[in-house]
């Protein structure tokens, strides 16, 4: 699962964390890939400006103003990594979540990470946020991650959610895993319908990582889901996961 990773990237202090979170998890001779998306719809929306020409070259200093910071922003967190050996930088034009998602289809990534501004599940729905639309769309497993101790993140303390499903028993598989490389604590919670996700993210008070299953809903069904709703309510990363 961890051979291959996918972090976005874009300069904050919470995709820093994200980056430091995948460095982390990747498996030993892994592949790393930090990707740093540029949206260029941002250089085209209406702009006051007495001629077209104007205009136009506002779009463009505007562009290669997206485009430092893009590679920046790579700069930065190439510098944060501590263990990746293989480790790729790219950047990418196109919308965030898509391209991060077409990014891990190419790579064959087994993991997509990305931090969280701590905006909330329902602002997450409303605005289209990255992370929200990466839960709702990567063919493989997410890693929604928050800021850890200040001595730097592990995955000390896991909480794994079960109810009996195959993608339940998936995120065992890849909790307990975790716990015996990090020598971890793994407490297991086995959910109620209807009120698993509360009670996940109640586990998860003192935790540093949570590791749940996705069904793999999209849509209007994946707004209720208990993954979408844990990712974003929980106080710590949270792992979704995909994928036996």
């Amino acid at each position: 699962m961890f051979e291959r990773i996918v972090c976005g990237v874009d300069g904050s202090a919470e995709s820093l964390e994200a980056v430091r979170q995948a460095d982390t998890l990747l498996e030993q001779g892994g592949r790393l890939v930090l990707v740093s998306v540029v949206d260029l719809s941002d250089t085209i929306h209406f702009q006051i400006a007495p001629t077209a020409i104007h205009a136009a070259r506002r779009a463009l200093a505007r562009a290669e103003e997206l485009d430092r910071q893009a590679l920046e922003a790579l700069e930065h967190a190439g510098a944060a990594i501590r263990w990746a050996s293989d480790v790729a930088k790219v950047e990418i034009a196109g919308p965030p979540a898509t391209s991060l998602v077409e990014t891990a289809v190419a790579e064959n990534a087994g993991l997509v990470t990305v931090g969280t501004h701590g905006r909330g599940r329902m602002a997450g729905i409303a605005l289209g946020s990255v992370a929200t639309r990466i839960l709702h769309r990567a063919p493989c497993s997410v890693l929604l991650a928050r800021r850890g101790a200040a001595d730097g993140w592990s995955p000390r303390t896991i909480v794994a959610g079960v109810d009996g499903s195959a993608e339940a028993e998936a995120a065992l598989t890849a909790a307990r895993g975790l716990e015996s490389r990090f020598e971890a604590s793994l407490r297991i919670v086995t959910v109620e319908h209807g009120r698993a996700a509360h009670g996940l993210v109640e586990a998860a008070a003192d935790a540093d990582l949570v590791v749940l299953g996705s069904r793999g809903m999209h849509g209007a069904r994946a707004l209720g889901s208990v993954s979408e709703r844990v990712a974003h309510e929980a106080p710590c990363s949270v792992l979704v996961v995909r994928g036996a």
